[in-house]
């Protein structure tokens, strides 16, 4: 069929010219491989989404089947935003080249737990290939955005750790000392000189990162099918954050007059002891929630997969929270992914200190229904079983991580984890997600600067100033992203409440339903999903 064929020369061709997507993708034929990054290489990729941008306008819509339907909306998102970057000149502010290439070095030694062989040609040939890639990327950047700039900085920092993790790898597999030496240093000499060429030119103006009103609403309705306006999403987020932040005090009133959650989380922490083996502890919890979604027959559990909760290795620690998720590939053929658990308590010298840096992991009930089952592991692993090939590799925040907080609601109504404060902080993060609504917004129309972002949720949130920058850095380059979160609980919420009270659905039938089509807005399924 025409539409079929649409998608198999795009993709193929896109996974062939682009070998970093095509091993993240779990395909064998991009590994050890960059690619290029200048403006013809730029120029060529925008005139593939053009031409495929034109052959989907050509199609007949009443001719494709809803499945497909859902396919053709997924594509041509992606080509738009896509198309917009380019033309707005993302790539020639964007100094991302050196995070592309450590995050596949990490990507690799994560590899190397099962094919250290495999993992250690593939670094090498990485390390190679680094300097001619960076010297080349370093000629697409002409005026670097200064947010992502500092963002740049920071990545840099951490180079040398990574690449000292590397070598420890490769002197343990196959080593040519003196070969290896020469790659490695070769690869930080570049991820220097990179670093200092972007200093050196002249940046953008400040708040450059944003794609204005007229871009983010058309990401509104596209990347996460709403047809709400700008204004309208403003209106909602102000209603949420002062409903959540009702709720929130109703829900502390149990714990004393006058008490703010912040302080009745505190409390709790401090009087929580996960025990010296936090990893081990994350395991059992990880279990425990598992099998309490299981008996409460809250959603299938997809078979062939499995999942690895590890700690952090020490060259990792600066780069995560106290707890992250890294998905298998789509078509990668193990199906395994990892639930990193970042214990700083190694890196400190008195019983008291490492209390008190594993207390930090409070609530870790949560992030293991958030990050493992039903959260991210559980979802990605079933859209990479999709019968439709392409469809794994859409993925919309808006579902994603809309699920995610829909699985930590559903371990409060469920009573998963009965414990008294869960409500408390369930709330909390809650808020915190809504006021991420407000300064997504706000950020990418231009009405917030980066310092106001932050001022916002210190003030709102109580965040410290550190962490409520490192929170906005992230969003300057991710638009609708951060709002993705509560718009899509909210979305859940809205098909809940219209497929389970209004007729009768399960719970499974209900999670199960929303599953099965991928990693798409929740809108687009109602609409081509429903009977």
């Amino acid at each position: 069929m025409q539409f079929e064929g649409l998608l198999d020369r795009h993709f193929e061709a896109v996974l062939q010219d682009q070998p970093v997507f095509a091993t993240y993708s779990g395909l064998t034929h991009g590994e050890g491989r960059l690619g290029h990054a200048n403006a013809a290489f730029e120029a060529r990729q925008q005139r593939r989404r053009k031409v495929t941008l034109k052959h989907l306008d050509a199609l007949n819509p009443r001719e494709l089947l809803p499945e497909q339907h859902l396919d053709r909306l997924a594509l041509r998102s992606q080509l738009t935003r896509e198309c917009e970057d380019h033309d707005r000149g993302r790539p020639a502010m964007d100094p991302a080249a050196p995070d592309l290439l450590l995050n596949l070095c990490l990507y690799e030694l994560q590899r190397g737990d099962d094919e250290p062989s495999r993992a250690a040609r593939n670094l090498r040939s990485l390390l190679r290939k680094a300097p001619s890639y960076l010297a080349e990327a370093e000629t697409l950047i002409e005026r670097p955005e200064p947010v992502w700039r500092s963002i740049m900085s920071q990545t840099l920092r951490g180079a040398p750790s990574l690449f000292q993790a590397v070598g420890a790898f490769l002197a343990r597999n196959s080593p040519s000392p003196a070969s290896d030496a020469r790659l490695l240093e070769g690869a930080q000499r570049a991820c220097t000189a990179y670093g200092n060429a972007i200093e050196d030119r002249p940046p953008a103006m400040p708040g450059s990162f944003a794609v204005g009103a007229a871009c983010l609403a058309r990401r509104v309705r596209d990347q996460l099918g709403l047809d709400y306006t700008l204004a309208e999403i403003e209106s909602l987020a102000l209603a949420e954050t002062h409903r959540i932040g009702k709720l929130l005090e109703v829900a502390c009133a149990r714990f004393g007059k006058g008490r703010t959650a912040d302080e009745i989380i505190a409390d709790a922490r401090r009087a929580w002891d996960p025990g010296p083996d936090l990893v081990g502890t994350y395991r059992a919890e990880t279990r425990r929630v598992a099998d309490g979604f299981r008996s409460a027959s809250a959603v299938t559990f997809p078979s062939g997969e499995t999942l690895e909760v590890r700690l952090v290795p020490e060259f990792m620690r600066h780069l995560y929270p106290t707890a992250a998720y890294s998905s298998p590939g789509p078509f990668a053929r193990k199906q395994r992914g990892i639930f990193w658990v970042n214990d700083l308590s190694l890196t400190q010298t008195t019983e008291a200190a490492r209390k008190a840096e594993r207390q930090q992991h409070f609530g870790l009930s949560l992030t293991c229904a958030h990050e493992a089952y039903p959260g991210h592991h559980l979802q990605f692993i079933t859209a990479n079983q999709h019968p439709r090939r392409w469809r794994r590799l859409f993925a919309h925040a808006v579902f994603y991580e809309g699920w995610t907080l829909w699985c930590e609601q559903m371990m409060v109504d469920l009573r998963i984890d009965r414990s008294p404060w869960l409500r408390v902080q369930q709330l909390h993060d809650a808020l915190w997600r809504a006021h991420r609504v407000l300064v997504d917004l706000r950020l990418q129309t231009g009405r917030y600067s980066h310092a106001r972002a932050v001022a916002h949720l210190q003030k709102h949130l109580g965040f410290t100033k550190a962490r409520a920058a490192a929170d906005v850095n992230w969003y300057t380059a991710s638009p609708t992203v951060p709002m993705s979160y509560w718009l899509g609980r909210l979305e859940n919420e809205r098909l809940r409440h219209r497929l389970m009270t209004g007729r009768g659905w399960s719970l499974q039938r209900f999670n199960d339903w929303l599953l099965g089509f991928g990693t798409l807005p929740q809108a687009w399924i109602e609409k081509y999903g429903l009977d």
